[in-house]
């Protein structure tokens, strides 16, 4: 079962993402949710209904260049390691696995089934290409996509016809 009755509620037991409050909220008011919702309602599993398809993992990213400038730790080698942007991670956190990407392309994989506790890292090459394969499709799933699907013409922005 995809909830549980708790002492105060319904747990969910599935993988959630802070992305799905909006659409749930949205859901439980009546409302639309937005197209531009990368998230999901999760009402269906506070009806103790199995919603018709759901994420088999979770995601998150963290950048952290901010703690460089603030605490002037920063001090690359002149010139050639100035880009802040190498100073964030991305998450991949399955059930049996967890990802970490970072923005200097390097990674660790992490084998939950055998260590929960993130402790025990996976070096299987059959394992890492997975994992790294299904990081990418969602960090190109989810690339910043300020101008996807706009139309811009004679100084105004718009949807382009026949899109949603």
């Amino acid at each position: 079962m995809a909830a549980s009755e708790g002492h105060v509620g319904i747990v969910v037991d599935q993988f959630t993402e802070n992305i799905d409050i909006f659409p749930t909220l949205c859901e439980l008011i009546g409302e639309p949710v937005p197209a531009q919702c990368d998230g999901y309602p999760i009402t269906d599993f506070l009806r103790n209904r199995r919603p018709p398809a759901w994420r088999t993992a979770a995601h998150w990213e963290w950048d952290w260049r901010s703690t460089f400038l603030e605490t002037k730790r920063f001090s690359p080698p002149w010139p050639w390691d100035r880009r802040l942007e190498k100073r964030n991670l991305a998450v991949l956190r399955g059930t049996t696995h967890a990802y970490v990407s970072f923005g200097d392309a390097t990674f660790v994989c992490f084998d939950l089934a055998t260590d929960p506790t993130w402790r025990t890292i996976t070096t299987d090459p059959v394992v890492l290409h997975s994992q790294a394969t299904e990081m990418l499709a969602w960090r190109a799933q989810h690339l910043d996509r300020t101008m996807t699907a706009m139309l811009l013409i004679d100084g105004g922005i718009g949807r382009i016809p026949g899109r949603s």
